[in-house]
């Protein structure tokens, strides 16, 4: 029996080794897997597409993969999309005023603006800039945002790529002589333009502008009639379209409505603000 108890004993350790080792390789085989799944999700996690911001259920959205960029190649937009309006979070709206400056409309609007302590945006045409550039230094000293609206107001959609971004251009150029900057919004005249037009647009590093709410006061609608299209038309967010120069009667409608329109919807609750503060993006490149 003395010579039986040694083995039993050897033995003993022997099974408590392998156990030791298979345990230790269990221990190792989970770790192992635990690292590989807290990388993975932390790779996807890392990987998640940034969210942009989105107005309302007419926001037109044209979001997917950005532009690689390159030495030569110009910034990236603010967001890849056409705005037609802001978020519904908070009432707020944005007074814009297309294809001026001119003598005679423009300085009626912006001593309402004034009175009333808004701020607004108004959308300028190359032309009207040569021919009033004392005004259009009166919108920026204002405090007022400014937007491209073309050279000549024709339609992009009936042009060619590089005719339309040249009447961009040399609106950026003569803004800039004026007012010492460029804008970094574009509204395209009618609002309409091209898919490629779009794109070439928006690797200029330019927001595109439009509108939620079209009160056709260059038509000659009474102030009446602008006044039921905004009743009709404006949410939360809206963007509201209107103009300092053309028009019938030199817009007398446009600035009655607008005396009216401004104490209206403050009653309803309504804060106005610029466009790049109601969409969250710059006001100048």
């Amino acid at each position: 029996m003395k010579e039986v108890i040694p083995v039993r004993r050897k033995h003993r350790k022997r099974i408590r080794l392998a156990r030791f080792v298979v345990l230790l390789l269990f221990i190792l085989i989970i770790s192992g897997t635990i690292v590989a799944f807290g990388d993975n999700f932390s790779n996807r996690e890392g990987s998640a597409i940034s969210p942009r911001t989105v107005g309302s259920e007419n926001t037109q959205s044209s979001i997917g993969p950005e532009p690689s960029p390159s030495s030569d190649q110009t910034v990236t937009p603010s967001h890849n999309k056409i705005f037609y309006n802001g978020t519904s979070e908070g009432k707020k709206v944005a007074l814009t005023f297309d294809d001026g400056p001119d003598t005679i409309a423009t300085p009626k609007i912006l001593d309402i603006l004034k009175e009333n302590g808004i701020k607004a945006t108004f959308f300028i045409v190359g032309t009207q800039a040569e021919a009033h550039p004392d005004m259009v230094r009166r919108i920026e000293e204002e405090g007022h945002a400014i937007g491209n609206h073309s050279w000549s107001h024709p339609h992009f959609d009936k042009m060619t790529k590089e005719e339309a971004l040249q009447q961009i251009d040399d609106v950026q150029e003569q803004l800039k002589s004026i007012i010492g900057y460029s804008p970094s919004m574009v509204r395209p005249p009618y609002g309409a333009l091209t898919k490629d037009e779009e794109k070439a647009i928006h690797e200029k590093g330019l927001d595109i502008v439009n509108w939620s709410v079209d009160t056709m006061d260059w038509s000659g609608a009474s102030a009446k009639k602008i006044m039921e299209l905004v009743h009709e038309e404006l949410y939360p967010g809206g963007i509201i379209l209107q103009h300092c120069f053309g028009g019938k009667d030199h817009l007398s409608n446009t600035i009655e409505a607008l005396e009216q329109m401004i104490p209206e919807l403050q009653e309803q609750g309504y804060t106005f603000v610029s466009v790049p503060e109601l969409l969250g993006i710059p006001d100048k490149l």
